[in-house]
């Protein structure tokens, strides 16, 4: 997994920020790194934030927006 494919704008396109990409994407790692920490230390290779990046483009989750209302 590479930020090449797919590419970094677009994954913030579809985020909306950095910031909030940022957020999302570590908070997923961590818990990545939590429950399947076996398969990072089986798969050097495969980093938790590139996996967590790629879930999200994907749209393996989702991120609710709350309004100020």
């Amino acid at each position: 997994m590479s930020w090449l494919n797919p590419p970094i704008e677009k994954v913030i396109e579809r985020a909306g920020n950095k910031y909030i990409l940022c957020s999302l994407v570590s908070k997923r790692a961590k818990e990545l790194l939590l429950n399947k920490g076996e398969f990072f230390k089986d798969h050097q290779r495969v980093k938790p934030v590139e996996y967590a990046s790629r879930e999200y483009f994907n749209e393996y989750y989702t991120v609710a927006k709350q309004n100020k209302d």
